[in-house]
């Protein structure tokens, strides 16, 4: 259980994908998390995917969590 005066931060902000990706990874090392703005714009010609979706934190969690999303670029900007 959390310190109900753990703050709640932003940790990554990119595509639905990526940002569920992100959350997996963190639940995978038992830190939780949640996102923000997933929702579809679905007001244009064909649907468009969510970006900007933020994957959020408690702020007790940043150190590992800051090394997982730093992990998970480097692997996502370097394949090889």
């Amino acid at each position: 259980m959390k310190d109900d005066n753990d703050a709640i931060i932003e940790i990554y902000t990119g595509t639905l994908w990526e940002s569920e990706m992100i959350t997996s990874l963190l639940e995978d090392s038992e830190i939780q998390s949640f996102l923000r703005n997933n929702v579809l714009e679905s007001y244009a010609c064909e649907p468009i995917y969510a970006t900007g979706v933020k994957v959020m934190i408690f702020s007790s969690d940043y150190k590992r969590a800051r090394e997982i999303v730093d992990s998970y670029t480097r692997n996502l900007n370097n394949p090889h």
